[in-house]
């Protein structure tokens, strides 16, 4: 398995922010579905999705909603009997008083032999 990663503040997807830890995930698995799905005024995404040869990858977007000066970091990723096992941590920096809600985003195109999983098994760990 290779993986790519971007990590970008927003919502790649032009969706509301996410409440405070919650998170999602996303499978982007063909480039009409990265054409529809990412929005237009956020290019990270759509960027990462002319890049990837959706042949032989596809993109794991992994969200979360929290503060702004808080950074996601992948710790792991692995292949498990029904799909993935993705662990993502929280980089915080120590702010006090600081209380802007803000959705983040980790896009993580995955080349593996295995295809696409039928699941995902998403920690994101403060």
């Amino acid at each position: 398995m290779d993986v790519d990663t971007l990590y970008t503040e927003g919502n790649v997807f032009g969706l509301p922010v996410l409440g405070y830890r919650e998170q999602s995930y996303t499978i982007i698995a063909d480039g009409e579905t990265a054409d529809t799905e990412f929005r237009d005024d956020h290019p990270d995404g759509s960027d990462f999705a002319e890049e990837t040869n959706f042949e032989e990858s596809y993109i794991l977007v992994a969200q979360y909603g929290t503060r702004s000066e808080e950074d996601l970091v992948l710790d792991s990723i692995e292949r498990i009997e029904s799909g993935l096992r993705v662990a993502i941590s929280v980089d915080k920096p120590f702010l006090i008083d600081h209380d802007d809600l803000k959705t983040h985003s980790y896009l993580i195109r995955i080349t593996d032999k295995e295809g696409v999983p039928d699941s995902v098994d998403l920690t994101i760990a403060e």
